[in-house]
């Protein structure tokens, strides 16, 4: 994936990357953690962190606007928080699948 932004504001810092295929995608807990690793070993004096990881694909909800989803992950305190942005059709369609992959991230991220 490919950082577009890294905005640093005094102890805060928020990454954002392009694009991950799928939530399916079968390497991409794998290549989150790494990416987020990486990350912070340069955090140095860096107290909180964000990053968004957004999704290639636009899709339209049932108000037929388009939505991209994302995977959010912020540290702060030590603790990971883990959420996903979705649409309404991945919502019913996806919705067991992308909790089960947050799930799998967020333990990743804690060992």
């Amino acid at each position: 994936m490919k950082q577009l932004f890294d905005e640093t504001y005094s102890e805060n810092r928020t990454l954002w990357y392009a694009y991950f295929k799928e939530i399916e995608q079968p390497d991409l807990v794998e290549t989150i953690s790494r990416i987020i690793q990486t990350d912070l070993k340069t955090a140095i004096d860096i107290l909180n962190t964000s990053w968004i990881f957004y999704r290639e694909e636009l899709q339209k909800d049932a108000l037929q606007e388009e939505v991209r989803s994302s995977i959010m992950v912020r540290l702060v305190d030590g603790q990971y928080d883990v959420h996903y942005n979705m649409s309404d059709f991945e919502f019913v369609t996806q919705r067991e699948v992308i909790a089960n992959r947050l799930q799998q991230l967020k333990e990743v991220l804690e060992k």
